[in-house]
């Protein structure tokens, strides 16, 4: 898999942070526009539940809804962290199971791998979305145990 932010989503959420670490942090203390929830929602609509999203990313559906009333406002460097979280996660996602869909599945289902967690829920802070990648890393070189 390519560095984050380097791999390319045509369609969906993926909100690009381009090149090294240092680059997507600062990217994330400048903030992504509101539109990057917007684009979000359409992409996971019917896939993921939309509380679940809300949680991952760490914000709440009033806060939500005031983002999408000025969708070009930058979001605070919190909440644009938990959306470069979620979707870098979910690009791993689709990179090892080889669709959004099965990606989308994966994520709202009880992983064994992940103590019967469902990885969605791990996504809110560093260590549980890092515990999801190295599951995925995993799973990619075929090593589960």
């Amino acid at each position: 898999m390519k560095p984050s932010g380097q791999r390319g989503r045509q369609a969906g959420a993926w909100v690009a942070f381009p090149g090294s670490g240092v680059m997507a942090h600062d990217a994330v203390m400048k903030g992504v526009p509101g539109r990057a929830l917007t684009r979000i929602w359409e992409s996971t609509r019917g896939s993921l539940p939309p509380d679940a999203i809300l949680r991952a990313i760490g914000i709440s559906a009033r806060t939500a809804h005031r983002i999408k009333t000025d969708p070009d406002r930058p979001l605070d460097a919190r909440t644009t962290d938990g959306i470069y979280r979620l979707e870098s996660v979910r690009a791993m996602a689709e990179d090892v199971l080889g669709s959004t869909e099965a990606a989308s599945e994966w994520l709202n289902a009880e992983a064994m791998g992940l103590e019967f967690r469902k990885p969605i829920d791990l996504v809110s802070t560093s260590p549980g979305a890092e515990a999801v990648k190295t599951l995925l890393q995993r799973m990619k070189h075929g090593v589960y145990a």
